[in-house]
């Protein structure tokens, strides 16, 4: 995909953690150009001092996505055109990313002419700007953002690097998915300010890793080596307010802040417009919900803060390099002082005006659409997301929903191409069993053996409806290897009736204590594997296969209904032999209505039928174990099980009383129904559909 540009880095800067590297390069003319540009691990793109692009779309490991951008826009007539390219060289283990030696590969083109090509054309500095020895932003992700302005000129002679050719190339494919929409959102003015003192007494979380120690081999920098610690001392300090709303510029100065508010949460590249008066230590704290007179971080497991040195004298628009989501934001000011100028966000998200337009007549349903629109676009940029925050990881399950959002607002599936290229394209290194697919890819993990046996069934079916319903004219066979590889490490698990028994890996029903009750036999997880059967079966014509679907869905109804609700799981006795146990979840009652061929108009299933549609609140739990639903995945289940059952009213009366509260809050769809966790997860888009659906005629 170029034709004389090779993937270079700094001589011996490759494999070197958050390493930040600058090419420069200059062109008399841009006018009919495309710049073809690929890089480990993301790149951002200036031209002419205009912001152009960040990227590449992410790939499978030994792959690497190439963008194609346009630069006639930028031409700049009579004057020299300067190409600008940053490139962050991250070198640690993420669940965002796969793991790869950096480099950067770009060659600007007129047609078949190649104007400008790395490893012949550019120059190469290391950035004198952002911090390398920082802590990590979090687990999933890579390093925070910490940056000093004090020399004015990047380019100097000082910060020159040797470029040579990389020690490895990756193979390239094209982006697929659309590119994003880049649109600068500004807010009016401040919501609060006043004063901050240092609290010894405030607790403070030292990190946010997701619940897990980050050893040596997530690669890290330690306290002792890093720049700064502001996410900590951050916490530290008790705010004092003493101003309301305002508008910009407003002074700061050291031991003051103030309070911002984008009024919804916005996912992108923070920016601040500043004037230093006199040599500056300023903190930005980001937050997706907490009050406008007192911040706070939510508990999201991610280090959202970045720190700026700045210099006096200087008039600066400051833009983080990498996205991320904020509503509310504090800058606080440790030495000196600035003039707040501005504050806002650069939008990265999937271009909405790519969007189906459908009138939603209800306004409370509409703003629930709304929400679902923007949490859509916010974790459809270059695959699907679970959260634009904390993790940006492409998980499985979590598509399956997205996977029908994308097609349903759209019209086309070209993020979900992308997102399961990268699924086709994994490479089992012997890590996990034969024929398991990871549960997020492209992905490194802390634990390489772990992995969710059910979410590689949701993958099947995903490809399904993908090849059947969204791209038809795809290759079935390119997904063949990679869906039958699930079947026959499932098949190792089928006990004497044909059920799964004590599948090996995480087991994962939903976010309650249906987890808790996953051995040995787990009703809910063969309903699901009923249904990857059928789906083996649509798609390569395997009657065997459709006739064992319909064998296991009959024998788990059989087993696991007891009159009323369907138990979850059955465990191995003393005697040897399964017993049902008095657990039943509601969650497991929608696997069962989904997928296990279940007819609610038959008597035997009146009380069920009653149970949920009135959201089990006459349901007597008395002498048993039961639990409502999550959000994931438990009300995605409920909602689709209400759309098959044509439950319009009640759907309606449930998408209120679900998403209403978030959508006033933040204006988008969150990752649980408890106040915590992201506040902006792709999944939730899912409930775009079921309005629409309510909606319709």
């Amino acid at each position: 995909m170029f034709q004389k540009a090779v993937p270079v880095f700094a001589e011996g800067k490759e494999n070197e953690m958050n390493y930040q590297l600058i090419l420069r390069a200059s062109a008399d003319s841009l006018e009919g150009t495309t710049l073809s540009i690929s890089a480990a691990t993301f790149y951002r793109l200036w031209v002419n001092g205009r912001f152009v692009a960040f990227g590449p779309g992410r790939a499978a490991e030994g792959y690497a996505r190439v963008d194609q951008l346009p630069l006639e826009e930028y031409h700049r007539s009579g004057k020299i055109n300067e190409i600008v390219i940053e490139v962050a060289g991250y070198c640690c283990k993420s669940t965002s990313t796969v793991y790869r030696t950096s480099f950067v590969c770009a060659e600007l083109l007129r047609g078949e002419e190649v104007l400008l090509a790395t490893g012949r054309d550019f120059e190469g500095y290391h950035s004198c700007r952002r911090m390398q020895k920082v802590e990590r932003y979090s687990a999933q992700r890579h390093f925070g953002e910490i940056w000093n302005y004090h020399d004015a000129d990047p380019f100097s002679e000082t910060y020159r690097v040797r470029l040579t050719k990389t020690s490895s190339c990756p193979s390239y494919l094209p982006r697929r998915a659309p590119y994003p929409s880049y649109e600068e959102i500004k807010t009016e003015g401040f919501v609060s300010g006043g004063r901050f003192r240092y609290d010894e007494n405030k607790p403070c979380q030292l990190n946010r890793y997701s619940g897990t120690h980050m050893g040596p081999q997530w690669g890290q920098f330690y306290k002792g080596d890093t720049v700064s610690l502001p996410y900590r001392w951050l916490q530290k300090q008790q705010l004092i307010q003493t101003v309301g709303r305002g508008s910009f510029p407003i002074q700061i100065s050291a031991g003051e802040y103030v309070m911002l508010d984008l009024n919804r949460i916005y996912a992108g590249f923070l920016q601040l417009g500043v004037t230093v008066q006199e040599d500056c230590d300023a903190v930005l704290g980001f937050s997706e919900l907490c009050s406008p007179n007192r911040f706070e971080f939510t508990n999201i497991n991610c280090q959202n803060v970045i720190e700026y040195f700045l210099p006096e004298g200087e008039t600066i628009s400051l833009e983080s390099f990498e996205p991320y989501t904020c509503r509310l934001a504090i800058l606080m000011v440790r030495k000196g002082s600035l003039l707040l100028n501005s504050f806002g966000v650069r939008t990265f998200e999937y271009d909405r005006s790519r969007m189906i337009r459908r009138e939603i007549r209800d306004p409370d349903l509409r703003k629930i659409y709304e929400a679902a629109e923007r949490t859509f676009a916010h974790n459809a940029v270059d695959m699907y997301t679970d959260c634009p925050s904390r993790e940006r990881v492409g998980w499985l399950c979590d598509s399956y929903f997205t996977g029908q959002s994308e097609y349903f607002l759209t019209g086309k599936s070209a993020v979900e191409e992308a997102f399961l290229e990268n699924y086709r394209l994994f490479k089992n290194d012997g890590t996990l069993p034969e024929g398991v697919l990871p549960m997020c890819y492209p992905a490194d993990r802390y634990d390489c053996k772990k992995f969710i046996p059910q979410w590689d069934m949701w993958y099947v079916l995903e490809v399904r409806d993908y090849l059947t319903l969204r791209n038809p004219s795809a290759d079935r066979e390119a997904f063949r290897k990679s869906v039958y590889g699930v079947l026959r490490f499932l098949e190792r698990f089928e006990n004497q009736d044909g059920l799964l028994q004590n599948v090996d890996g995480w087991n994962f029903v939903e976010w309650s204590s249906a987890n808790d009750w996953v051995k040995d036999v787990n009703y809910p997880t063969n309903f699901l594997y009923a249904e990857m059967l059928r789906a083996i079966a649509q798609l390569y014509g395997e009657n065997e296969l459709a006739e064992r679907a319909e064998r296991v869905a009959k024998k788990a109804a059989e087993l696991s209904f007891d009159g009323e609700v369907f138990i979850d799981h059955a465990v191995v006795g003393e005697d040897g032999l399964l017993h049902n146990t008095r657990n039943s979840s509601e969650a497991g009652q929608y696997y069962a209505l989904l997928f296990g061929n279940i007819d609610l108009r038959e008597a035997k299933y009146a009380k069920l039928k009653e149970y949920v549609g009135n959201n089990f609140s006459t349901f007597q739990t008395e002498g048993r174990g039961f639990v409502p639903v999550n959000a994931f995945i438990g009300m995605y289940l409920r909602i689709s099980a209400l759309m098959k059952l044509g439950e319009k009213e009640t759907l309606r009366q449930d998408l209120k009383a679900f998403f209403g509260g978030m959508v006033e809050s933040t204006g988008t769809l969150w990752e649980y129904k408890q106040f915590k966790g992201s506040f902006d997860h792709g999944f939730a888009s899912f409930a775009a559909l079921a309005v629409s659906f309510v909606e319709a005629d």
